[in-house]
């Protein structure tokens, strides 16, 4: 009796411990690179990039990646800021990004991109799926 609730009780501490491992206040833990990767993938795949435009834009996410890390990091350190400051700097930062990608992008992709952030937001908007890769259902 005694070996049977020792292991169930492991077996409790087992699953709580790769829960957190794999989730962070809810969320799948931020790894920058995979986020990287994703978005320039669903990028080559919706605008036929080259492969020096892949990896300038692969980079462009890791930065943009990391910086959102650490600002996760700085809010789970107890350095929250006002909603609306949070706000202000993700628009900044969409459109710095904006301003890098249209360096990057012929003028045809990049009018493609600006379509595909639109229905990519609308989605978002109706609660449908995230990162384009995967179809919208509707409810």
């Amino acid at each position: 009796m005694k070996r049977t609730l020792l292991t169930i009780m492991v077996m409790i501490f087992a699953v709580s411990l790769f829960a957190q491992a794999t989730q962070r206040g809810g969320h799948r833990e931020f790894r920058p690179e995979e986020m990287a990767a994703r978005q320039a993938d669903n990028l080559k795949k919706e605008l036929a990039l080259t492969a020096p435009q892949y990896k300038t834009i692969y980079d462009l996410y890791l930065k943009r990646g990391e910086e959102m890390k650490a600002r996760r990091e700085k809010k789970d350190a107890g350095q929250q800021m006002s909603r609306e400051a949070r706000q202000e700097e993700m628009k900044k930062s969409q459109e710095a990004m904006d301003a890098e990608l249209k360096k990057v992008l012929t003028p045809d992709q990049y009018a493609k991109y600006t379509k595909w952030q639109k229905v990519q937001q609308e989605r978002r908007r109706q609660g449908g799926t995230r990162g384009g890769d995967r179809p919208s259902h509707s409810r």
